[in-house]
């Protein structure tokens, strides 16, 4: 009986370690999501302010030379 008893705690001390690891795994994978989120945000972002950063130089209305055709 005392070897089965050995027998259902090291399973169950086995079943705790893969649910751990589990949760480490889950834990990593959504993190690299929320950094990868983060950076596409990030790179958004840059593109906007870059966008903003380059006025017009000319408006589209205007002639470059106004007495020429």
């Amino acid at each position: 009986m005392r070897t089965r008893t050995r027998e259902v705690m090291r399973m169950l001390a086995t079943f705790r370690h893969s649910a751990h690891c589990r949760r480490l795994r889950a834990a990593a994978a959504a993190q690299e999501a929320r950094d990868l989120a983060s950076e596409e945000t990030t790179q958004d972002d840059a593109i906007e302010e870059d966008e903003r950063a380059e006025p017009d130089t000319q408006p589209a209305s205007r002639k470059p030379h106004p007495g020429l055709h």
